[in-house]
């Protein structure tokens, strides 16, 4: 994969945890406690596979990292 394609994934993956950021909020907003809590366990593993994959594409280009991920920033 080159650099350029890395930094496209990698803003998709943004794009779409935040996507399910607002599932999850919605949810808490308009579920029940418990239809909530165990929906939302899926949706944080979602986003953890998510996280996943930026991290893979960080450790093979460490530039793209998004400045507000560095550390000290």
């Amino acid at each position: 994969m080159d650099r350029n394609a890395a930094i496209r994934v990698d803003g998709m993956l943004i794009g779409v945890r935040g996507a399910l950021d607002g599932v999850a909020h919605y949810m808490k907003n308009n579920f029940s406690s418990q239809e909530y809590d165990t929906l939302v366990v899926h949706i944080g593993g979602a986003m953890a596979e998510l996280i996943d994959i930026s991290t893979s594409l960080h450790k093979q280009f460490p530039d793209i990292v998004p400045r507000e991920l560095k550390p000290g920033s």
